[in-house]
């Protein structure tokens, strides 16, 4: 059963990184792991989303641990802006060196790439556990309008984007590319804001937060 299981996760895996989660069937999957039918995916994950989860939970988990070993290294001591932007890209590019690790990081790209995307477990690592705290730590490092114009948000996906691309190359060393992609995701984090764009922001009304139920 085990067996079943993990051969069905494994094609599941392959296909939806090589085509897009909406462009593989749940029997197309059932198929290539040679189940013949659904039934037993179904009996295993339910549906789509049950088998997406088992897809791309072991890899959170992974990342989430990485993430925050180097959240407590950093907040032990004096991190600045590019040591939390490392925080941030270093542990999915670990991945890149496996090819489940990159077909993970494929999915993630596909999804968070996609304008109109299906239903995220986890938010695709954007709401991973890892990341809120991240990014409660870099609120205090970057401006006001920074923090309005979500460049947090950004840089997450631009991170998740970019390495999902890389992972459609099966490079030796991935150093440079991975130094080059946290300092992108620093300059986002601390690119300056021009008047045009904070005259912009200061005309745009603040939204209001959500009514308390009583």
């Amino acid at each position: 059963m085990r067996n079943t299981q993990a051969k069905l996760v494994e094609t599941a895996r392959r296909l939806f990184s090589e085509r897009g989660i909406e462009n593989v069937s749940l029997r197309e999957i059932s198929r290539a792991a040679e189940q013949g039918n659904v039934s037993a995916l179904q009996y295993h994950f339910g549906d789509r989303e049950g088998l997406l989860r088992a897809v791309l939970d072991p890899y959170h988990a992974e990342v989430d641990a990485r993430r925050n070993a180097l959240l407590d290294h950093l907040e032990a001591g004096e991190g600045d802006l590019r040591d939390y932007a490392g925080a941030l890209v270093r542990p999915p590019a670990a991945l890149l060196a496996d090819s489940g690790g990159r077909e993970f990081l494929r999915i993630v790209g596909h999804l968070l790439n996609d304008p109109n995307p299906v239903a995220l477990p986890g938010a695709a690592a954007v709401e991973a556990p890892s990341l809120k705290r991240w990014s409660k730590a870099v609120e205090n490092l970057i401006s006001a309008e920074g923090i309005r114009l979500h460049r947090r948000f950004t840089a997450i996906q631009l991170a998740h984007v970019e390495l999902g691309r890389r992972a459609d190359r099966n490079r030796r060393s991935q150093a440079l590319f991975t130094s080059h992609l946290v300092d992108l995701a620093a300059a986002v984090l601390a690119a300056p804001i021009s008047g045009e764009t904070r005259r912009l922001l200061a005309e745009r009304p603040r939204r209001r937060p959500p009514a308390r139920s009583s």
